[in-house]
């Protein structure tokens, strides 16, 4: 196991408190709303958190560990830093078949330091408001490419893309 994969086996253990510890705080926030006989905003939060929660839901149909982690790590950031994320990426990537033709352990390093340079801008971004994120993968020629865009109502921040190419196997 590399020392990248060691820092997101760490990280993802982390990530479960995390997520564990915002689970429970939404049970709270919906109960507290019910026994204030306020079940509209009960209804509405559940929505907004179920929003929330089906984009991370997306990255498990990516069937590359080390990318779902690695994009995994990246829209918790984003979410504790306050920014609503979007992810997007071709049905083919959902198949098994497609990484093992188009995933190189060497893509790890340098895609989870692009990862890392994503969020240390949107952890400055935290002053603003309504800043969003969103994150793509691409198929290409040679190799795949990863894009995360994070921009606020007028103004784009951050947006760069990360090309990964196939070495010669």
């Amino acid at each position: 196991m590399s020392e990248v994969e060691h820092v997101l086996l760490s990280e993802l253990l982390q990530w479960y408190t995390l997520q564990r510890h915002d689970y429970l705080n939404h049970w709270q926030v919906i109960m507290g709303n019910l026994q204030l006989q306020q079940p509209e905003k009960a209804l509405a939060y559940m929505k907004e958190t179920v929003a929330i929660q089906e984009q991370e839901q997306k990255i498990a149909h990516i069937q590359e560990p080390a990318l779902a982690a690695i994009l995994l790590g990246l829209l918790i950031g984003l979410r504790q830093n306050g920014i609503k994320a979007t992810l997007d990426f071709p049905e083919g990537m959902k198949k098994k078949d497609f990484w093992r033709d188009h995933w190189q352990e060497e893509y790890v390093a340098g895609l989870y330091g692009y990862t890392r340079e994503c969020l240390d801008v949107s952890s400055q971004s935290q002053l603003l408001s309504n800043v969003t994120a969103e994150v793509y993968l691409f198929e290409e020629l040679g190799g795949l490419t990863c894009q995360v865009i994070l921009e606020d109502e007028e103004t784009v921040l951050f947006d760069k893309m990360l090309k990964l190419e196939m070495s010669p196997k």
